[in-house]
């Protein structure tokens, strides 16, 4: 599958609920874990069905630092999810203070400080991906999770996909930097920043 790149109509769109667990959804669903999993240069975290020009509620996710610094990453899929409690606190980087850019896949090169929920708690739908693997379909369960520091941030940030937001609106909203990586590695910050993202 093939990653989208902003500015593209179907990143701005509120994705529809998934309906229908057919064989084109498990397809669907199969190609979108192993697209996630294949990407390198940067690597991913999370990938949700817009990113891959497909307009359904439904994305998947590595959480957990041991299991993303993992070769072989389990896989959690987060089907027409719902956040049914959110922290009234909100923060820039992780829960012990230290700064953590965001980045996306679908914005290569930028990164940025954006303010989220401490935790959120969860409904969603889910599959297992090996049985998805070895069968080429899976049990769709109801699941419920509270999840807080990066992974909830991690959640919160491909929510936001289905709902046509890009992590650099908030960047403009709250009067945030945005940082560009150079050749060496470091950290430029962008100066025609909003130029640069009301392109988006």
């Amino acid at each position: 599958m093939k990653i989208i790149i902003a500015p593209n109509q179907v990143l701005r769109q509120k994705a529809k609920e998934v309906e229908v667990f057919d064989k084109k959804f498990f397809t669907f669903a199969k190609e979108l874990a192993q697209t996630l999993i294949e990407k390198e240069n940067p690597r991913g975290v999370g990938l949700a069905a817009p990113q891959v020009n497909k307009s359904w509620r439904v994305f998947v996710a590595v959480l957990g630092e041991k299991n993303q610094e993992s070769d072989r990453p389990t896989l959690e899929f987060f089907i027409n999810p719902r956040f049914t409690k959110l922290s009234n606190k909100k923060i820039l980087g992780a829960m012990d203070g230290s700064e953590r850019f965001e980045g996306c896949l679908s914005i290569p090169l930028l990164y940025g400080p954006v303010p989220r929920h401490e935790w959120v708690e969860v409904e969603y739908q889910s599959l297992d991906y090996k049985e998805l693997q070895k069968k080429g379909q899976a049990q769709i369960v109801s699941k419920m999770a509270r999840l807080t520091d990066f992974d909830a941030r991690i959640v919160q940030h491909e929510y936001d996909h289905l709902e046509g937001v890009l992590f650099t609106d908030y960047s403009l909203q709250n009067n945030l930097p945005i940082y560009i990586t150079n050749k060496e590695g470091q950290w430029v910050e962008v100066e025609n920043k909003k130029e640069v993202l009301k392109a988006l």
